[in-house]
């Protein structure tokens, strides 16, 4: 099977690879490119080492099932979950399963025609779909926002997303079709008119230009010095979400005034838990149309590269490798 292998920063290779075996096999029919995937291929990643396959945005048809006694038939589409929890650490007991220990994963990175799923982990962790849509590789990266968002204390009615790109819009999208008010700060052009055409937003080029206050502020973009600049603009009792992923060793300076006079709430996610991804699931399939729109570039597999060079240069959103 075709493969795209992440060979080091910079450095993707189209090879062939031996069809995986296991329990399922599924034929990946799109594999979106996240910011993870972004970050890994620019300056790599300690949890990917290369020579490896990259993606986990991924939807697909089951073309083999190799067990006995399980629910899937061959032709299934589905949505796959690259990790599940276990339920049974005491993260998952605590009620904060996104951070569970023991989580189970999809054997390799989707970027290629074929994966292999092991029967326990495809009962928790394959999701059917009801149509092959590209739409349904937002699911993952949606679960994660859904995440971010079950850490608002409270919801309100106005937030402020900080970084325009897939996850800043998906932000977006979800709060809008709750019937929230949001403004989005983003300085690219071409990303503030591709979101200004998604959903109903204000949008801002930068912070000076941002009025009022809001009852819950998101960080879309992993710049330490924004949590500074951004708690000041939260109502008091509001949110500060930061939801990018930030280097260990890097460190911001927060005034302590706005935690203890006015009651803001700094906190922080990572990751999603598979109630998540049921969630998203259900978001996707009742606003399909809405989501579809985030979706503004295809490429082949043997494309891929240019899709990543697409990315870097800001004139993408969502990007999605057709297999």
């Amino acid at each position: 099977m075709k493969s795209l292998m992440y060979l080091g920063p910079g450095k993707l290779e189209l090879m062939e690879e031996p069809i995986p075996e296991g329990d399922i096999i599924i034929k990946v029919l799109y594999s979106g490119i996240c910011g993870t995937d972004m970050k890994t291929y620019l300056h790599g990643h300690h949890f990917f080492k290369p020579p490896v396959i990259l993606g986990h945005e991924c939807i697909g048809e089951i073309t083999k099932i190799n067990v006995k006694d399980t629910e899937f038939r061959q032709g299934d589409l589905v949505a796959v979950a690259p990790y599940i929890e276990c339920g049974n650490c005491d993260s998952c007991k605590r009620g904060v399963p996104a951070l569970c220990k023991n989580k189970t994963y999809v054997k390799t990175g989707c970027f290629c025609e074929y994966i292999a799923v092991d029967l326990a982990h495809a009962r928790k962790a394959l999701f059917k779909i009801s149509s092959d849509g590209p739409v349904y590789t937002l699911v993952e990266p949606l679960a994660c926002v859904l995440n971010g968002m079950s850490q608002l204390k409270e919801m309100g009615k106005e937030y402020l997303v900080v970084g325009g790109g897939p996850m800043g819009a998906l932000f977006a999208i979800a709060l809008s079709s709750l019937g929230k008010q949001i403004a989005v700060v983003e300085p690219g052009v071409w990303r503030s008119e591709q979101i200004e055409q998604i959903t109903d937003v204000s949008i801002f080029s930068r912070q000076k230009e941002v009025s009022g206050t809001y009852d819950g502020v998101i960080l879309a973009v992993n710049i330490p010095e924004l949590i500074q600049e951004y708690l000041p603009l939260v109502k008091d009792g509001g949110d500060l979400l930061l939801f990018s992923g930030y280097a260990k060793d890097k460190r911001a300076l927060i005034d302590p005034y706005h935690i203890h006079y006015r009651e803001v709430t700094v906190s922080g996610c990572t990751g999603f838990s598979s109630l998540h991804f049921k969630e998203a699931l259900t978001m996707i399939q009742k606003y399909e149309a809405g989501f579809n729109k985030l979706i503004s570039h295809f490429f082949s597999l043997e494309r891929a590269e240019e899709a990543f060079t697409l990315l870097k240069s800001g004139n993408g959103m969502k990007v999605v490798i057709r297999m």
